[in-house]
Formats: structure tokens, C-alpha cells, sequence
């Protein structure tokens, strides 16, 4: 074919699947559907403007051709125009199984070959998403959907590469369709709530702090965890109203702790990063903290250690205003992402919050023991704060102890807590403080 114009359309290529479907089913064969699309393609289109685009897409119909005559044992595959940078192949399965995969590892190749300009080569890639009838579906329309859900899987994948579609991938869209049509009316239905997890300073075992966590009870689903909400309310916009009504609600929790006596207590409060760049957010909580009549200090906004050494220069500066008015700044999960020191004296910053992934093997003889020690140490020399995530066992309390750590949080000490079932009694002191008098008194008992 000599031009892509010539290629059939989406319609006419829903037609020809449906057609390939009955030859398929009165040949008792199985039939392949794949959608190839060029990565980034819109780079080559931006750069070399429409007509080279369009030459180089005739030139790629041109080699699908010629591939699909050198096909061994496999009928040449259907080609249909599926987009200005896509092609969906049609491929009608041989009795040997291995050949329709490599009759697509053949097409892949094929239009990876390098396209010659201007004395210089241009190396594309593609993403190539497959689907097989009848495993995968009896319909045109339903192997179509899922040849795209295998595609989006390549391109998640980071591209260059074929994906066949599994069965999980569709339950897996389901689930993250029911999630973000759900996240509105559980905004405004009140289906969110928050638990506080406590934090302990370590030189007196005193009660420091809470950190307020987000739970949502989805009435179908169940349980949701934040690291699979949180992504999807970023991606649709929600994100600054549930983060605005995390900030109200945990700071009334805190006012309310504090009419009973506790005014030294802090709230911690994890920020997504996309609220430091509403230009209103430095004012909004500013101002919920005035409404409860709290100063900027009793409020500590965390933020993760991937974005915080990436961040622009528009966050950078949200953060640097609200530290200047008073408001604690921390860095969450220190140690997942790039951590790296020399940037750790550019970030405003009050805080470091060391992943838990680190602390849980700290009691044994690893190098996570002296990798938590290092950090301490050198943290300390900037003028930071070190908090410890995750500390459930004894021996890991006593070193970080030892090692000079400012503050504890984690299941030895306190899992999180309920509105409901917090009671200042819980407050006076911290679980390893009774432990240690609990010891005392049996030690008298058994003196006596």
C-alpha cells in the first residue's frame, strides 16, 4: 500500500474483526487481535511536523506488508488504521501455537527497523497489546476492549514491550473505575475517617504527638488503603478537598485534646503534593489553624522524601512560607526514594521520618543497623529531627535509644486509634514507661 489513507477505518475494521471471528469459529482456529501503537510518537510529529509523520507511517504500512508475506505458517494479519499512530492487526492462529506469538514479535520488529532522514536514522518503538479469541472473548467489540487493556498495560509498563491481556487486568479496572466513581459521594456522604497513631518522644517516653491517618470503608468494596485511593483523587482533582477536610478534621481532633490539659501536643498531617500548588493552600491552613485557635507549631505537614527532592520550585516556595509562619515541615518514608543528604540542607524542613522498611531489621546484624545509626548521626549535625516509623519490638526501641533518635511512632508503642476510643487517660504516659513500673511492682511483690 502506498499510502495510509488506504488502510481501513475504525469502522470498517470493527466490520473485519466480526468477519475474522466466523472464519475463525468455522475453521476451529483461534484468532489473535493486537493493537501496535508508536511510543511517543507525538515527539516525532512535533519535531518533524505532519508530512514527515505521514511518510514515516506509509513507510511502517509498507514493512507490516512485506512481514506479513514472509510469514511462516501464519496468514498474513489484517491491517486496519487505528489511530494517527496506531494499527490493529488481525491474525488468524496456525495449529502451531508459538507461531502467532512470534508472528507478533515479527510485526514489533519490523517497525522498530530504524527510517532513514536527512542523512540521519530514527529509532521508534511501539507498544503492542494482544488479546486471543475465544480465551479472551466470543465478541469483535469485547476482544477489541480488551486488546486495548492489554496495550494500556504495555504502556503503564513503560512501553516497548507486548502485553497479552489477563483476566486480573479487567477485574483490576473494575475495581479502580468503582474507586473513583466513589470518591466524590464519599467526600460529601462522610464515608472518610481518620485514625491517630501516637508519638513518643524517646529521651522521657512522653506522649510528642499524633499523626492523623486516613481510612475509607467503601460500602461495596470494603477497606481501601491510602496508597490506592490517594493516586486516583490526585489524578481526577479530588485531592485538594479530601486533603482540606484531613487538615479541619485532624486540627479539631487536636483542639479538642487540648481543652483537656495537653498543650503541648503536635498534629501530623501527610499533604499530597499537588496541594502546594494551590496558591490558596499556604492561607487555607493558616486559617483552620486560627479557627481552632491553635498556633502554626502545634501543626507538623508531611510530605514524601520522592516528591520533596523533586519538587518545583512553586512547592519548594508553598513549603518555605508556611515554615516561616511556623508551621513544621517533615520528610516522610526517608530512605524509599533518592535519598541523598546534600539535598536534605536545601529543603525547609524540621523533620526526617525514617522509612519503617529500615527499622524492622535494625535488631538484627544487617546493614540496616548501621545505615539507621548513620542517619541519625549525620541528620542531628543539620539540625533536624529524626522520628522512626515502624518500631514494634524491644530491641529496636532500646538502640534507637541509644542511638540518640528524637521521637518513636509504630505497634510496640500505640496502633493507630479511633476518635471513639481516645481517652486522655491513654495520654499520661507512654506503654514503655508502664512496662518499666509494671516490672518495678512485680519485683517488690516478689521481694516481699
Amino acid at each position: 500500500m502506498g499510502s495510509s489513507t488506504q488502510l481501513l477505518t475504525r469502522k470498517e475494521a470493527y466490520a473485519l474483526v466480526e468477519l475474522s471471528l466466523q472464519q475463525a469459529r468455522a475453521a476451529g482456529k483461534r484468532l489473535l487481535v493486537a493493537i501496535v501503537e508508536f511510543d511517543r510518537f507525538y515527539r516525532v510529529m512535533d519535531t518533524k511536523g505532519t508530512e514527515f509523520s505521514d511518510a514515516v507511517m506509509d513507510n511502517m504500512i509498507n514493512r507490516l506488508e512485506e512481514t506479513g508475506k514472509l510469514l511462516s505458517g501464519v496468514k498474513p494479519p489484517v491491517l486496519c488504521n487505528w489511530g494517527s499512530h496506531s494499527f490493529l492487526c488481525i491474525l488468524q492462529e496456525s495449529e502451531a501455537a508459538d507461531l502467532c506469538w512470534n508472528a507478533v514479535d515479527a510485526i514489533k520488529y519490523s517497525v522498530e527497523c530504524p527510517v532513514s532522514e536527512g542523512g540521519t536514522e530514527l529509532y521508534l518503538t511501539s507498544s503492542i497489546g494482544a488479546c486471543y479469541y475465544p480465551q479472551d472473548g466470543f465478541t469483535g467489540d469485547t476482544l477489541i476492549c480488551r486488546a486495548e487493556s492489554a496495550l494500556q498495560m504495555s504502556k503503564d509498563g513503560g512501553g516497548n514491550r507486548i502485553s497479552f491481556y489477563r483476566s486480573e487486568d479487567t477485574d483490576r479496572m473494575y475495581r479502580r473505575l468503582s474507586i473513583e466513581t466513589g470518591l466524590r459521594p464519599a467526600l460529601y456522604q462522610r464515608q472518610f475517617h481518620l485514625s491517630y497513631q501516637p508519638i513518643y518522644k524517646l529521651s522521657d517516653g512522653r506522649l510528642k504527638g499524633l499523626e492523623a491517618l486516613l481510612r475509607w470503608n467503601h460500602p461495596q468494596l470494603g477497606a481501601i488503603s491510602p496508597n490506592e485511593f490517594i493516586p486516583i483523587a490526585e489524578h481526577n482533582g479530588l485531592i485538594a478537598p479530601i486533603g482540606e477536610w484531613v487538615l479541619r478534621e485532624s486540627c479539631k481532633m487536636l483542639a479538642k485534646i487540648r481543652k483537656c490539659g495537653l498543650r503541648d501536643l503536635r498534629m501530623s498531617i501527610n499533604i499530597s503534593p499537588l496541594q502546594l500548588h494551590d496558591p490558596a493552600f499556604t492561607s487555607t491552613v493558616l486559617g483552620v489553624l486560627e479557627e481552632n485557635g491553635m498556633e502554626p507549631g502545634s501543626v507538623e505537614l508531611e510530605i514524601t522524601e520522592h516528591y520533596l527532592f523533586n519538587a518545583s520550585g512553586t512547592a519548594v516556595a508553598s513549603l518555605s512560607r508556611l515554615r516561616a509562619a511556623g508551621v513544621r515541615i517533615a520528610l516522610d518514608d526517608f530512605g524509599t526514594g533518592y535519598s541523598s543528604f546534600s539535598n536534605l540542607k536545601q529543603l525547609p524542613i524540621h523533620c526526617l521520618k525514617i522509612d519503617k522498611s529500615f527499622i524492622e531489621k535494625i535488631d538484627l546484624d544487617g546493614p540496616e543497623r548501621h545505615i539507621v545509626e548513620s542517619i541519625i548521626g549525620l541528620v542531628h549535625k543539620l539540625g533536624i529531627e529524626v522520628v522512626a516509623e515502624g518500631v514494634e519490638y524491644e530491641g529496636q526501641y532500646r538502640l534507637l535509644k541509644d542511638w540518640g533518635c528524637d521521637y518513636v511512632q509504630g505497634y510496640l508503642l500505640g496502633k493507630p486509634m479511633e476518635p471513639t476510643v481516645m481517652d486522655t487517660t491513654m495520654f499520661r504516659g507512654s506503654p514503655q514507661e508502664d512496662r518499666e513500673e509494671e516490672e518495678v511492682r512485680l519485683q517488690d511483690e516478689a521481694h516481699r
